[in-house]
């Protein structure tokens, strides 16, 4: 029996494992890559989770538990010398055959457990996590999480099977710093277009709720702070008032505080009365955003930022949404420079924001635009790309049971 371990270095009810992880394992399921999945998740409660949503038919659950009430680097390097020996174990018990890590960091642990057992391992998402961590001042540079972290991504370029980079420009990056070529693959961060499909009777719901009738509506789904900028973001979303018009409603899905938010917007010149702060369950977004007719993406523009590829361009996208972009994201900024229904690249510490809004409410006009739009997510984000990926990758299962 063909055996995949999966490590997610998140919890089970981490809407990245809802959205991104388990719709992978059903597509290991669907094509026929492994006979059975091990997923093991890193639970940082009390407990670990066992809700969040159904697995795949398939899937056995064991959660790992990670430190509390330490300092940091201290809690990580603990979670490491007591999750390799665990992971080890679970390997062994279970008969894994192959091991799949999604992230540089559970691919560190994997690098130590393949060291242990022999069983060859993989890693997905591999992005330069360290790098951005301390370009967004997160992390000091040289401190012990950052040459921990690279030590690890040094130790998976050379002994991992395949490592999957999100974007051509890290893959490239790599590539010219040395890396083996014929081990690196690229799939972008998946979305599922169905999932988040325009819904015409939520956009009504939504709207009616809110009571802004056919007024312009832009949205913005995520964080404050570290890769995302704050204040600038801000000034962004009361900037595109100026071109929008009054009739302009905001709706910002965020775990921030939504006293913070308001009080950052009231500063940026936006009325409070005119903006949608809450958080929503990831289930609930696409129904927001087909309430939107338009999104923000207000990523710091840092040198790792062109290495990143963020589910919520892929999710604003299969809506049929386009964003409102900082320059130098991922493999997205290029697309979006290149295609109008992807939407338009602005500076969000500059004056260009006017120009891109233009575009913008340029594409708004065209007819079919939110299907155009939507079209660009099933060709540059459809789980195709992972499929492909790890047809590669999981071949290594059946060659290594005919050995």
């Amino acid at each position: 029996m063909r055996t995949l371990l999966f490590l997610d270095y998140w919890s089970l009810n981490e809407p990245l494992t809802q959205a991104t992880v388990l719709p992978t394992l059903d597509m290991v399921f669907r094509e026929g890559l492994a006979d059975r999945v091990v997923l093991l998740t890193v639970e940082r409660d009390s407990a670990p989770a066992s809700g969040g949503g159904a697995l795949p038919e398939g899937v056995v659950h064991a959660p790992l538990l990670a430190h509390r009430g330490w300092p940091k680097p201290m809690a990580r390097a603990l979670d490491l010398l007591r999750m390799v020996p665990r992971v080890a174990e679970v390997v062994r018990r279970e008969k894994a055959t192959f091991i799949m890590a999604r992230g540089v960091v559970a691919g560190g642990i994997a690098h130590f457990v393949h060291g242990r057992t022999g069983v060859p391992y993989a890693v997905d998402y591999f992005e330069p996590h360290a790098d951005y961590m301390v370009d967004v001042g997160e992390w000091k540079s040289g401190g012990p999480l950052d040459r921990g972290l690279r030590y690890l991504i040094g130790s998976q370029l050379r002994t991992a099977r395949q490592c999957v980079t999100v974007t051509r420009n890290y893959r490239d990056r790599l590539i010219n710093a040395g890396a083996d070529a014929a081990r690196l693959l690229v799939a972008p961060c998946p979305v599922d277009p169905l999932s988040m499909r325009f819904d015409a009777t939520a956009r009504n719901v939504v709207r009616e709720q809110l009571g802004w009738g056919e007024a312009m509506i832009g949205i913005y789904a995520g964080k404050f702070g570290g890769l995302y900028h704050r204040e600038q973001a801000f000034r962004a979303f009361a900037g595109a008032q100026r071109t929008v018009g009054a009739g302009y409603g905001l709706i910002i899905l965020t775990p921030a505080p939504r006293e913070e938010v308001i009080e950052g917007l009231r500063a940026a010149g936006f009325p409070s009365d005119r903006v949608l702060v809450e958080y929503a369950p990831h289930e609930a977004v696409p129904r927001y955003l087909s309430a939107a007719d338009f999104a923000f993406a207000p990523y710091r523009g840092t040198r790792s930022s062109a290495c990143i590829s963020p589910m919520k361009i892929g999710e604003y996208w299969a809506n049929g949404l386009p964003v409102l972009l900082t320059r130098g994201v991922g493999d997205d900024s290029a697309l979006v420079d290149a295609d109008r229904f992807a939407g338009a690249l602005f500076d969000p510490e500059g004056n260009d924001l006017d120009g891109a809004m233009k575009r913008v409410l340029g594409t708004l006009v065209e007819p079919g635009h939110r299907e155009r739009t939507a079209q660009l997510a099933v060709k540059h984000r459809s789980m195709e790309r992972t499929r492909e990926a790890y047809r590669v990758i999981l071949s290594v299962m059946s060659a290594d049971k005919k050995h």
